[in-house]
């Protein structure tokens, strides 16, 4: 068996509602701390993929995955580097 730490890099393919999510975030945090500064929608790859923690990508969109949303923040398929994946993970 492998373990998949929750502080593992995933990479992420952002729906317009998933942008819209993470800007609705960054205006509440700089309601808080105006020297954030503006809004910028994380870097993508050239097939549109960003990159978080996964403890990250469940605390900001855990509530909106569920069976039958269909607004999804971001697209169902999550990317692991396999390479990264054996070395954090443990097999049986």
């Amino acid at each position: 068996m492998k373990t998949l730490n929750i502080n593992s890099q995933v990479r992420i393919k952002l729906t317009p509602c998933g942008i819209e999510k993470l800007k609705k975030k960054h205006k509440k945090l700089r309601s808080f701390c105006p020297s954030i500064g503006d809004f910028k929608p994380p870097e993508t790859d050239k097939d549109g993929y960003c990159e978080m923690q996964l403890w990250d990508v469940m605390n900001i969109f855990g509530e909106d995955m569920y069976n039958g949303n269909m607004n999804l923040p971001f697209e169902t398929n999550i990317q692991i580097d396999d390479a990264k994946f054996e070395a954090e993970g443990e097999e049986d």
